[in-house]
């Protein structure tokens, strides 16, 4: 005679005495409810795709704890991922219909031939960089890097003309988020523009800055 709709979240669908059973919570009143149901159709659940998880991991692409891949930023970049020049679309990201998914693979698209379109590619500015005579092969900084930036390089030490093994900083995919500097216990790594030489010299000088302006207030 009358069609209810209730916003519910189901927690158990059970048969007693041939007869069907819906047990759930009414998710805006907060009461428990218990229906009879002479039929209960289910939703085919979205699930990620098999692999999906190791395909993340070898491209260093974040992924959910259902397996779908993560974006760098819900808002600033829906379609973008934090490893460069790799962009999402579709249901690969989350369950989606047809136009969401059309609208995000346009999208996409654009940011693929955004860096076609130009004859050169412009990179990071501020990237780390190591010192390899400090480097004591730890590779900690290879473990940490979100972007898979850092490589093992086989370097000869100038000095004793012998080959040893060091961590290496790939230019064209670091994004210069200095995750790697606290990691670096040999002081190896710095960011360039902002090595600790560079960060001390700008402190003392705002520091004899800050002496004269005080100075100058006390005369």
């Amino acid at each position: 005679d009358r069609v209810v709709y209730l916003r519910g979240r189901v927690s158990k669908i059970y048969e007693k005495n041939g007869t069907i059973f819906v047990k759930g919570s009414d998710t805006i009143s907060g009461q428990q409810v218990e229906i009879r149901a002479d039929l209960v159709v289910l939703a085919t659940a979205v699930t990620s795709a098999e692999g999906s998880r190791d395909l993340a991991q070898k491209l260093r692409i974040g992924f959910d704890q259902y397996g779908f891949l993560s974006e760098a930023h819900p808002k600033l970049r829906p379609v973008e991922t934090n490893t460069p020049g790799i962009y999402l679309a579709g249901a690969c990201q989350a369950p989606k219909d047809i136009p969401d998914t059309v609208a995000q693979a346009s999208a996409a698209a654009s940011k693929v031939l955004g860096l076609l379109a130009s004859d050169e590619l412009i990179r990071e500015p501020l990237v780390a960089r190591v010192d390899e005579r400090l480097c004591i092969a730890c590779f900690m900084c290879e473990n940490i890097c979100p972007y898979g930036a850092i490589e093992r390089v086989t370097w000869k030490d100038p000095e004793t003309g012998q080959d040893r093994e060091v961590a290496h900083v790939n230019p064209g995919v670091c994004e210069g988020c200095g995750a790697c500097l606290p990691v670096c216990r040999p002081k190896a790594l710095d960011l360039m523009g902002f090595s600790e030489e560079q960060i001390y010299s700008e402190i003392n000088v705002l520091t004899e800055l800050f002496k004269v302006k005080s100075h100058g207030r006390n005369d």
